[in-house]
């Protein structure tokens, strides 16, 4: 089969830390090319006046914190021609003034016409057209489904653009056969801003092979618990709650504890700050930016990983701390939530709520070795269930069978 990818998002691993996107389309083509299919990728790179592009990385980095994603530096938004595992990367710039803005209708017919003539040639004649990101996606999905009738397909990464009233959504979805969300949550919330007939489809990403073969199942570290280790990965920006947990811990005293963070960002230095108020400085490490090993040794010695974030899409480190027999809590009506089933395979909590995480926290120390195994042995479970090969296999499948 031959599936053109549109996306706004597409790693460039060449670039190292210049490219601070996430891989989660690369993974999709990456087992789609492992299945036999054929992938061509074109990535609208959304480019800014220059100026913008050259901002100083510690004030992108404070931005970032305030827009939930990082300006990318010039290099990575140029025009280039690559190979990634196998599928044709083509990243084509299309202009935009402001973030978060839709780009003009004369951009948007510019890249459709770019994007026509790269499919020329390369002899290119798609079976499917599928995208993630609302915009510019579905403004070009639903052009090129007038010349080359085939499926078609969005997956939506949020509901920024879709509720606003400037952002013309029913009028693309015309020629857009299957939508699709990151979560459940997020879908149920698009069929209602929506009115639409059907839930769109839960586009959910997988763990890599790796992470399967690289952590075992482990009860053991549950057993006679001396100091109960838990711990946040990832960025550290104001919407992922970190400041909750560390409240939360703080008010926990019939027990040890250690909190270890680990990842940078713009709120750092207010967390320390605040560590430092409750008298916890002792308990929480800051780790920083780390290797890929150091984050396995740190999810392999952890009893309980807590990410409560507001407006979680879907944070493949839920899975990767499942993988690693860790008691995991996640957000409510979050990314995972649906995944995660309360007090089954994991814990759910409502997002940035200090004090429901700490009768959660509670609960768990409570908990027999029996409950604690189960629950962690359920967890494992659910992530042999989403392997990358499996829900690459299930988003082919959703956007012919939907």
């Amino acid at each position: 089969m031959k599936i053109l990818m549109i996306t706004s998002v597409y790693k460039d691993k060449s670039l190292g830390n210049i490219d601070t996107s996430t891989n989660i389309v690369n993974s999709f083509v990456k087992e789609w090319i492992k299945q036999g299919h054929e992938v061509l990728v074109i990535h609208n790179s959304h480019c800014y006046p220059k100026i913008i592009h050259k901002i100083p990385r510690k004030i992108k980095k404070i931005l970032a914190g305030k827009m939930g994603f990082e300006i990318a530096d010039y290099v990575a938004v140029q025009e280039k021609k690559y190979f990634d595992n196998g599928a044709k990367i083509y990243r084509l710039p299309i202009k935009k003034y402001i973030p978060h803005t839709q780009p003009r209708e004369s951009a948007i017919k510019k890249q459709v016409n770019k994007i026509v003539s790269v499919l020329k040639k390369e002899k290119f004649v798609p079976d499917v057209i599928t995208g993630h990101w609302a915009s510019p996606q579905m403004e070009i999905i639903s052009e090129l489904k007038l010349t080359y009738h085939c499926r078609t397909a969005v997956v939506l990464h949020g509901t920024g653009y879709v509720e606003s009233s400037k952002f013309d959504s029913k009028k693309y979805l015309e020629n857009i056969d299957v939508l699709g969300a990151r979560s459940l949550s997020q879908a149920r919330q698009i069929k209602e801003m929506l009115q639409l007939d059907k839930l769109p489809f839960v586009c959910n990403s997988g763990v890599p092979d790796e992470y399967l073969k690289n952590y075992r199942l482990n009860t053991e570290k549950y057993r006679n618990i001396e100091t109960w280790k838990i711990t946040y990965a990832g960025r550290l920006v104001s919407y992922k709650n970190v400041d909750a947990t560390i409240k939360a811990l703080s008010e926990i005293k019939s027990v040890n504890w250690e909190f270890n963070i680990v990842g940078e960002g713009a709120s750092r230095a207010e967390l320390e700050e605040l560590a430092q108020q409750l008298n916890c400085t002792d308990k929480i490490h800051f780790w920083g930016r780390v290797s890929r090993e150091k984050v396995m040794q740190i999810l392999e010695d952890t009893h309980i990983f807590v990410m409560i974030s507001t407006n979680e899409v879907f944070g493949l480190v839920y899975l990767e701390a499942m993988a690693a027999s860790c008691l995991t809590i996640a957000s409510k009506d979050g990314g995972v939530d649906g995944i995660i089933i309360n007090k089954d395979n994991g814990f759910l909590c409502h997002e940035a709520d200090n004090k429901e995480l700490r009768q959660i926290l509670e609960d768990i120390i409570k908990y027999d070795n029996n409950k604690l195994t189960q629950i962690v042995k359920q967890g494992y479970k659910t992530v042999e269930e989403y392997s990358d090969y499996k829900v690459a296999e299930k988003y082919l499948r959703e956007i012919f069978e939907n």
